[in-house]
């Protein structure tokens, strides 16, 4: 069988890293590869070179390279075969699209598309809400919430960065709540009804870059959600920054 390694000038220069630039080596790696792909400079059935060769042509360490290679094997863009290498898959990598008119948590959304959730805690605390928080739940200066600061996997990918209060009227201690928080609020009775989001795209800061494992400036989706109670009291404030390489959302229109 025979195997096409890109080895252009070209492609090498496009693709190293540099320690000057924002973001760490192995996040510039991955994104400068992805783009590559994407572009056409590597293309379907194309293998990379080895690591070790690879790392010693960027001038950058192995791990580096592992680190970049993982996560774009994660994304569906390369694959790794025993005995032959890693290859471009560029029409593999899946796109996942959120149907705006359907209220449901980020777990239901990809367990019923037979992917694998999961999230990380970056942080969660029962504390004083800011203003933006107090404003969006309609409480006084001075009151409590419940935030849950997480990063959001699908089949280990890194999909959403999110930050959600909840009044501590609801929620007492943040850390009552375990992996899923829509499924607490259903034992409090006390999950959103209906919600209001608004969406715009922006850049991501350095912050929301290395949670998602992409470059600073890279684009992403940014969505604010008041969600409501049946007495239309608001309960739930989320802010979410979704890959927009990855994240799509949809709706469905209708004449009536």
């Amino acid at each position: 069988m025979s195997i096409n390694v890109n080895t252009s000038t070209e492609l090498l220069d496009y693709i190293r890293p540099d320690s000057e630039k924002p973001g760490s080596l192995y996040t510039q790696l991955s994104r400068s590869l992805s783009q590559a792909i994407h572009e056409g400079m590597l293309e379907d059935g194309d293998f990379l070179l080895p690591q070790r060769e690879l790392a010693e042509l960027l001038g950058v360490s192995r791990v580096t390279i592992r680190k970049a290679v993982e996560s774009l094997v994660k994304e569906g863009l390369l694959v790794q075969r025993q005995g032959a290498g890693t290859m471009v898959t560029r029409g593999q990598k899946q796109h996942i699209h959120k149907n705006l008119a359907v209220l449901n948590s980020f777990t239901e959304d990809m367990e019923a598309r037979g992917m694998v959730p999961s999230s990380t805690w970056v942080a969660r605390a029962t504390t004083q809400a800011s203003p933006k928080e107090a404003m969006a739940l309609n409480l006084s200066p001075g009151s409590l919430v419940s935030r849950f600061t997480r990063i959001r996997h699908a089949s280990e990918t890194a999909m959403a960065y999110e930050i959600t209060s909840v009044p501590a009227y609801i929620i007492a201690d943040a850390n009552e709540v375990g992996d899923s928080l829509y499924a607490y609020l259903d034992e409090k009775k006390a999950r959103p009804v209906r919600a209001l989001q608004t969406m715009t795209a922006t850049n991501a800061d350095k912050t929301v870059a290395e949670f998602l494992s992409i470059a600073p400036n890279d684009a992403v989706l940014y969505i604010e959600r008041q969600g409501f109670a049946e007495n239309d009291s608001p309960i739930e404030f989320a802010r979410s920054w979704y890959r927009g390489d990855i994240y799509d959302f949809v709706t469905e229109l209708s004449l009536n």
